[in-house]
């Protein structure tokens, strides 16, 4: 039996792909100082799986991008040197 993602409206708060850059990415950030990276890199992924416009897939995926950079890619320890 083959299970399909179920994607409900309103998860993202409010992001859209007609929104301006610099809008989705202070929304993002809101909604991973909420619920987390992991979630919201999940969402979006779900998303980007699910739709079949280009549009979409390509701004959830520099999205995406932009998370990673933002809360993935820093450091997790400073150096004591």
């Amino acid at each position: 039996m083959i299970k399909w993602a179920h994607f409900e409206s309103g998860k993202l708060g409010g992001w859209s792909k007609k929104l301006p850059q610099n809008k989705r990415h202070s929304l993002l950030e809101k909604l991973v100082r909420k619920d987390g990276y992991a979630v919201v890199v999940r969402r979006l992924l779900q998303l980007r799986n699910v739709t079949k416009d280009n549009g979409t897939v390509t701004k959830s995926t520099s999205d995406m991008v932009y998370l990673r950079k933002k809360f993935r890619d820093k450091p997790r320890f400073k150096s004591r040197v």
